[in-house]
């Protein structure tokens, strides 16, 4: 039995192919075969045969097309999948995956499509002057088992042997340190050495004008093609690292390579670079103002966790984590950390996560000590640019805030405030001390704890908040934190996230909540 859905993509699928028919194309109920007009820059007009076929994938991908014949005599490079010959349809690439949603998709119209391919014939026959696309991978047969890594920095400018070892997780190879000059040679018949086994060869192929397809493109890039092949036949080198470029565009091949009768088999890798650079790509805009910007985690449990941890992958790096507790095994499910850091500081927990993202924590102080008094309170504002209160505990947060109003609204040193209320129905965040003509949300009283929710040798009641709203809360904490440490300053004194409306106004409504009016600011 057919859905109704079905239906309707199958009598698309069925117009597209009349309306090609209607175009010249001949259909044998599999696929559509016909002319393609396109101009060549020197021949000027000539006439391709081009095959489409409709996979089941339509109308969510464009339909298959393969060139045939171009109509002249000319090579066909990027942007399209191993030809046929090599056991793989020959596939034109006219479109990336995320082009377009399928309500807008163009290839559902066969016109748009067909003016897809031609443009893609023209771009071919001038060799794609400006296409910065570097996916050489796609043209190689594929190892898809294995990754690649390996440190641009450190290998910037090098070339030659390195050396390579096992990567964090399996099937990970990690391209390591340059190997020392020296002969490598079998010790015995065809023996070597185990440390001369499994080795890098990173070579520069600059900038490249067609893409490699098998074993002999690759050579003829190389620099020094004889000591390589040469390495290869003695199997002392397992994966070629090549560097290259597209229009300014710089980027790696990985291949896995492996000695054969009569030339090697090769196959491309998915390859990552570890370097710094690489690893902050994501981090946001403002990772390097922050890396110098002073903040501190007051309470790193539940919310303060997952603040700390958005704080630090966001580029901050002077971060001090103050929490007293331990981790205990039903902290975990609304923790950052895992049960295998049950037992340790909270501090310490969160420590190893941050370490775990691979950047530098030697900047984050840890202090497993919750805050004495006032003045430790006033002493922390002053010696940070931005500190987070995530304890959710009253008299910590009336020392903060008393700190932070002491300190004075003029020296730029501030207090968030951030908590879950009434389990989740309301997050919430409020800066002090207040700038001139601001206010604060008014205050909302949370609900008692249920007497029942008490774990044992636990002296707290425990709040039933999900860990959706705890990981919300932190997001909302971070943004204005974030704020306020780049001195942007375009955040309200109060913000809170109405999750699930309240009796109480202005609580009653969902959504999210800030004074009105929003005052003017002049402290920017």
């Amino acid at each position: 039995m057919t859905s109704s859905w079905q239906s309707d993509f199958v009598a698309e699928a069925d117009s597209w192919r009349a309306r090609l028919g209607e175009l010249g194309f001949s259909d044998d109920g599999d696929r559509l075969r016909g002319d393609l007009p396109w101009r060549h820059p020197v021949r000027g007009l000539v006439h391709a045969r081009i095959e489409v076929e409709l996979t089941a994938r339509f109308p969510f991908t464009a339909p298959d097309v393969r060139v045939l014949d171009s109509g002249t005599s000319m090579q066909l490079t990027f942007h399209i999948d191993r030809p046929a010959s090599l056991g793989v349809d020959g596939n034109l690439c006219l479109w990336d995956a995320a082009t377009q949603p399928v309500e807008f998709a163009p290839w559902r119209e066969p016109q748009a499509f067909l003016d897809r391919v031609r443009g893609w014939l023209e771009q071919t026959a001038v060799r794609w002057p400006d296409d910065d696309v570097c996916d050489l991978e796609r043209y190689l047969l594929r190892d898809v088992n294995t990754l690649v890594l390996y440190d641009a920095d450190r290998l910037a400018g090098k070339a030659g042997l390195f050396k390579t070892a096992p990567g964090p997780t399996p099937r990970t190879i990690e391209v390591t340190e340059k190997r020392r000059p020296g002969v490598i040679a079998p010790r015995g018949p065809q023996q070597l050495h185990s440390k001369d086994r499994g080795l890098a060869w990173v070579d520069d192929l600059g900038e490249v004008q067609s893409p490699p397809r098998e074993w002999a493109d690759v050579e003829h890039a190389l620099k020094r093609t004889g000591e390589v092949a040469r390495l290869i036949a003695l199997g002392a080198v397992g994966y070629l690292l090549l560097r290259y470029s597209r229009n300014g565009h710089a980027a790696v091949l990985a291949v896995a390579v492996q000695r054969g009768v009569p030339t090697p088999t090769i196959r491309a890798c998915e390859s990552a670079d570890t370097s710094m650079a690489t690893r902050s790509m994501r981090a946001g805009e403002t990772a390097a103002e922050l890396a110098d910007v002073r903040i501190a985690v007051v309470g790193v449990g539940a919310l303060g966790s997952f603040a700390a941890d958005i704080l630090f992958r966001s580029g901050v790096r002077r971060l001090t984590l103050i929490d007293g507790e331990r981790l205990r095994p039903g902290n975990v499910v609304r923790h950052l950390a895992g049960s295998d850091d049950v037992g340790n500081y909270k501090v310490m927990a969160v420590m190893s996560r941050l370490a775990a993202t691979g950047f530098d924590v030697g900047k984050v102080k840890l202090q497993n000590q919750d805050l004495a008094d006032l003045g430790e309170a006033v002493e922390l504002v002053k010696t940070n640019n931005v500190v987070l209160d995530a304890t959710a505990h009253a008299r910590a947060s009336s020392l903060l805030a008393t700190a932070a109003n002491i300190t004075g609204a003029g020296t730029g040193h501030t207090v968030i405030s951030a908590c879950v209320q009434r389990e989740g129905d309301i997050i919430r965040a409020d800066r002090f001390p207040l700038r001139h003509g601001e206010q604060h949300l008014p205050a909302l009283i949370s609900d008692p704890i249920g007497a029942g929710m008490r774990e044992a040798g636990c002296g707290e009641p425990v709040s039933r908040t999900p860990p959706a709203a705890v990981i919300a809360a932190a997001d909302l904490a971070c943004r204005m934190v974030i704020d306020q440490a780049t001195r942007q300053c375009t955040l309200p004194a109060s913000m809170a996230d109405i999750r699930q409306p309240q009796t109480e106004p202005p609580f009653d409504q969902l959504g999210l909540l800030t004074p009105t009016p929003v005052a003017y600011r002049t402290d920017r």
